[in-house]
């Protein structure tokens, strides 16, 4: 019963966010479009580097599959993203943080209540359409084969499982926020640096073998690389079990060291208003 009264207060910030996505939907379909630009570039690019390379296949990846995998990666990158270091500066800065810690729920668990929400939201507005069209561009328009309707089945779990380990990078990243105010460069080195290691910028295959081989050991390729690859159908089963593993095993880890870090911050925590 206890556990039941739990998970209903926090299925209020669930649903909350799921609605505010729905409220400010414009601002997601502006963010959305800036990322589709992005990647519109880099398909042309990439059609320039496949035309005169001389090669039909770079990093494992056919022109339709590294079409598809860019605006895959532009959309998943809109969809899993939950501002959740972001929402922590803001608490810290504005003085609301507070009134956070004066409730008696986790903030940890509230951070990742709400990150479900907003990914369920960015989902169905954004996630599902975009990436339908995307696929049936690259299927009839490029003549991309591969899709397996299992593989686009497992995707979405997979997806909410690199979402979670993006929530809790960005609550470990955002307790920086305790100790400093200049969290605007922080933010955004933190974005652009779980990006380029989770394969969103560019697949994780063109990196040095080396390279491949140590961020195998870490929660990045779960983030971005493992799903889509996924949904490519571009891993084995192995390959796959593997990865979910690995996914649910960082979220653990990564969790239990942001409770632990939290516990160390909230005692640097100033208020100014509120």
């Amino acid at each position: 019963m206890k556990a039941f009264r739990k998970l209903k207060i926090y299925s209020a910030f669930t649903k909350a966010n799921f609605l505010l996505a729905f409220a400010y939907r414009g601002s997601v379909f502006l963010w959305l479009l800036g990322g589709l630009l992005t990647a519109v570039m880099s398909g042309l690019l990439w059609w320039a580097v496949f035309s005169f390379g001389g090669s039909d296949a770079i990093g494992g990846f056919s022109y339709p599959q590294m079409l598809l995998y860019t605006v895959l990666s532009a959309v998943c990158a809109e969809v899993i993203y939950c501002g959740t270091a972001d929402e922590i500066a803001r608490d810290v800065r504005n003085g609301m943080i507070g009134m956070r810690l004066s409730k008696p729920i986790s903030y940890q668990g509230m951070q990742a209540a709400s990150a479900v929400g907003n990914f369920s939201g960015k989902l169905v507005i954004v996630g599902i359409p975009m990436m339908t069209i995307g696929t049936l561009v690259a299927v009839f328009g490029f003549g991309l084969d591969g899709i397996q309707w299992y593989n686009v089945l497992l995707f979405i779990p997979t997806l909410f499982l690199g979402m979670m380990l993006n929530n809790a990078l960005g609550f470990m990243f955002g307790q920086i926020a305790f100790k400093t105010q200049a969290m605007w460069g922080v933010l955004s080195m933190t974005d652009l640096f779980i990006s380029f290691l989770s394969g969103a910028v560019v697949p994780l295959s063109l990196f040095p073998s080396w390279a491949q081989n140590i961020l195998a050991y870490t929660p990045f390729p779960s983030v971005m690389s493992l799903p889509v690859r996924l949904f490519l159908g571009m891993n084995s089963w192995e390959q796959t079990l593997i990865g979910l593993c690995s996914s649910v095993f960082w979220i653990v880890v990564l969790n239990v060291l942001g409770a632990l870090w939290y516990k160390r911050s909230v005692r640097h925590v100033v208020v100014f208003g509120g």
